[in-house]
């Protein structure tokens, strides 16, 4: 006869985590893990399953048919029904809504109605349509879950590059507006959202800002949105990150006033912000300045500086590079920033002040090869490589100098008006 085991209380499962993650299973496959998992024979009660808490399922479906991945989704998703998960990812699996409904058990069900903690979906190709789906299970509320949702536990949401568009931004604004001040780290980046659906984004970070529900946060990724029209928004939200250690603003069209917005905000908030990435934000000289002004109130901390892909040229690079006086700095990023030999030369005078930097990117200048073998020179192979620059460096900086030489002047006419304007208000009050 077939001996079976009986539960021992005192027993516990033999392990809390599992990762699936990087392989392609077939449905034999699927079925055979499954059931070793879920099995209380062999030596096995409790099951392996009852006791997994973290499941990596990310990139478990690849090059599958569509009838044959569905079911391995379904599969796994359902071997973890006795289990209590705080983090689950299904990144990197072709979902669609089909994929969403076989994945109900670890999305929805009871394995994360009450536990469910970090969730990423990142890479699933998924639609508005799929999106408001993922919406509808992470915001549902019933009596079995004591009238909460699996958004209030949420520490962690991670959707990354995704097509969700304007009508995704809708979706993902109601996961948002169900969070609570648990939430650590927001990832909401590359999901094809235009300007409208961009301020639903940043409607809901104020909402959760001004309820106090984003003093927690540490990690913010809001890269490849569209900001051009709402980052007052973004900049009151980030105003209330007061432990804020890591930002992607990367192409999110802020141009300079947005960035001089979200850079006063990050200053009013004074987080311990290491890691800020800025690239492809359509920054000037201008722009420069606020940014400057940010760095020189996080020294003690910042590690990673990207500002790639702006319009800086070397009075704007030389404003930030002249900010630094960082004992933590080990990552400077400014390729393809239209700067040429006098940006280069504050780069390189900067480096008695960044001792610990190690690693620095500048490709796709105007610096001619004796500029490329004197940044050679100075850093050495912290220096990345040097493929992409114009040695005609010198007559393109020219053309930007003139530029730059006017951009002074409205500054300090403006910085003029304002002092007299400031002076004409003190006066005011004196009785003279």
């Amino acid at each position: 006869s077939k001996h079976t085991v009986k539960k021992n209380p005192s027993l516990s499962p033999l392990c809390d985590t599992i990762d699936l993650s990087d392989k392609s299973y077939t449905i034999e496959a699927a079925t055979l893990i499954a059931n070793f998992l879920t099995s209380t024979e062999d030596g096995f009660n409790p099951s392996i399953a009852s006791g997994i808490k973290i499941a990596g399922l990310n990139d478990i479906i690849a090059s599958r048919m569509e009838e044959e991945g569905l079911q391995v989704l379904k599969t796994f998703s359902e071997a973890f029904e006795s289990s209590t998960l705080i983090e689950l990812d299904l990144s990197d699996n072709a979902m669609g809504s089909k994929g969403v409904t076989q994945c109900q058990t670890v999305l929805a069900g009871k394995p994360s109605l009450h536990s469910l903690e970090k969730l990423s979906l990142c890479n699933n190709g998924l639609s508005e349509y799929s999106m408001n789906e993922i919406a509808d299970l992470l915001t549902a509320t019933s009596e079995e879950n004591g009238g909460t949702c699996i958004a209030q536990n949420l520490t962690k949401i991670h959707f990354f590059n995704n097509m969700s568009g304007n009508e995704g931004c809708k979706a993902f604004e109601r996961i948002m507006n169900k969070c609570s001040d648990k939430l650590t780290d927001l990832r909401f980046s590359s999901t094809r959202a235009r300007r409208e659906g961009s301020s639903h984004i940043t409607k809901a970070l104020l909402i959760l800002a001004t309820a106090g529900k984003l003093a927690n946060l540490t990690h913010l990724d809001l890269a490849d949105n569209s900001f051009p029209e709402c980052y007052s928004d973004l900049a009151t939200a980030l105003s209330h990150c007061v432990n804020l250690q890591y930002l992607n603003l990367k192409d999110c069209i802020l141009a300079d006033e947005g960035v001089k917005e979200v850079c006063a905000a990050i200053m009013k908030a004074n987080p311990p912000l290491a890691s800020i990435y800025l690239g492809a934000n359509e920054i000037t000289p201008k722009g420069a300045k606020s940014v400057a002004k940010l760095l020189r109130t996080i020294n003690g901390t910042i590690e990673v500086f990207d500002a790639e892909q702006n319009e800086l040229s070397s009075a704007g690079v030389t404003r930030i590079v002249q900010a630094f006086d960082s004992t933590s700095l080990k990552k400077l990023v400014l390729n393809e920033n239209y700067f040429a030999e006098n940006g280069a030369n504050a780069v390189m005078e900067c480096i008695q002040k960044v001792p610990n930097l190690e690693l620095i990117s500048l490709d796709g200048n105007f610096f001619s090869e004796e500029v490329v073998d004197k940044l050679t020179e100075t850093f050495g192979v912290r220096l990345t490589e040097m493929e992409e620059n114009d040695v005609d460096g010198e007559e393109e900086e020219e053309e930007e100098s003139e530029e730059e030489e006017e951009e002074e002047k409205a500054e300090s006419k403006e910085a003029i008006d304002e002092s007299v304007d400031a002076l004409a208000a003190a006066l005011s009050g004196t009785g003279i």
